[in-house]
């Protein structure tokens, strides 16, 4: 069931502008599970002959060719061995919903015929041409379509696995035109009155209700598409499998691929992408950028603090020689006490030595005691 179905029928699906999607085994579907049901092999080939087809088209022919030459029977004798074993056939599921005529040894064709080196095609020949018309004798007028009939008709059943390639994929239950064994219903097939819906006439032709155990054992087989059953997940999907599909013009991947809104909203994501990757490019450089710039300004600072710290401590140095130099007045260094101990010393000899060479004269003595004459005044005399 799609809850997005919008109420246009046949065109919302088929017509040349859809909307609509018929992609029920696709992950992303927005189609919703109401159940599932199995069907009899040959019924589902037959009821979609019957009612989608005319009666000179090349898939009605195929299809009919190949109900011939499979028959209803789901498991029969075709042969024997060697040893006068019998031989059975029946159809033999292939991946991806993809079927052939196969050889067993049992009655249940479950043991495959792995001896004898036959095929289905080597024991069962080819059968008339019987296209269900409505006077048995126009078929006599049907040659052309010999050629279509007998190339059906071989084990693999590639012909008709291709014809009914699409029925693979979700489909509408209402089809237009609606046949009956190859010829409009009415006077077109489109009357309200007319038309057939194809779900029913599956459901009341040998189907059976398939619940988890039924489809594991499909997926084990490895013969069922992708289908979202509760919680868990059953079959897989084909690569590329809807346009594969979209020859027929009926494939849901041909209505979204085709569509222009399908293409905007393509064209639209891949240039949000490519923006979204210049936009993140140019962020990260920006970024890049200001890291480095911030990294030459630190090493710029650490060299100037170094350097100006150098010299602070320079002049912190010599401040406190000069502090220490004056003293506190009540501690002093030992350097200091020396250093003004050398500058007293120094001053006073000089001024000796200036009192020495400035003083000639001697004023008299009041105690009458003459000092002694110094050495410069003994050369003078002696001279």
């Amino acid at each position: 069931m799609n809850p997005n179905y919008q109420g246009y029928g046949y065109d919302e699906y088929y017509g040349d502008d859809a909307t609509g999607r018929l992609d029920c085994h696709s992950p992303n579907t927005e189609w919703k599970l109401l159940g599932v049901y199995r069907q009899e092999f040959y019924q589902y080939i037959e009821q979609i002959s019957k009612h989608v087809w005319a009666i000179d088209d090349y898939e009605y022919v195929v299809a009919l060719a190949g109900l011939s030459y499979m028959t209803d029977e789901d498991c029969y004798a075709v042969g024997a061995d060697s040893s006068g074993n019998t031989i059975y056939a029946g159809v033999a599921p292939q991946q991806y919903g993809k079927f052939e005529m196969a050889l067993y040894t049992d009655e249940y064709c479950i043991q495959p015929d792995e001896n004898t080196g036959y095929s289905y095609s080597d024991l069962v020949g080819y059968s008339d041409i019987d296209l269900g018309s409505e006077d048995e004798t126009d078929d006599d007028g049907y040659s052309w379509a010999s050629d279509w009939w007998y190339s059906a008709q071989e084990y693999t059943l590639t012909d008709l696995n291709d014809v009914y390639e699409e029925f693979k994929y979700c489909t509408a239950c209402m089809d237009y035109p609606t046949y009956q064994d190859g010829y409009f219903i009415g006077d077109d097939g489109t009357d309200d009155d007319d038309i057939i819906n194809q779900c029913w006439k599956f459901h009341s032709h040998d189907s059976f209700t398939c619940e988890a155990d039924c489809i594991a054992k499909a997926h084990a087989q490895g013969t069922i598409l992708s289908v979202q059953y509760g919680q868990a997940t059953f079959g897989k999907t084909m690569s590329g499998f809807y346009s594969e599909t979209s020859s027929s013009g009926k494939s849901s991947a041909a209505a979204e691929d085709e569509s222009p809104i399908s293409r905007l909203a393509a064209n639209s994501f891949l240039t949000l992408s490519f923006l979204l990757f210049v936009a993140t490019f140019l962020a990260f450089a920006v970024a890049r950028r200001s890291r480095y710039r911030e990294s030459r300004s630190s090493r710029s600072r650490r060299l100037l603090d170094d350097e100006t710290d150098g010299k602070s401590t320079k002049s912190r140095r010599t401040s406190k020689s000069k502090a220490a130099g004056d003293g506190d007045g009540l501690f002093r260094s030992t350097g200091s006490r020396s250093k003004s101990k050398d500058k007293k010393k120094r001053s006073s000899s000089k001024s000796k030595s200036r009192k020495s060479r400035s003083k000639s004269y001697e004023p008299p003595n009041d105690g009458g005691v003459k000092p002694p004459r110094n050495s410069d005044q003994k050369a003078e005399e002696s001279f």
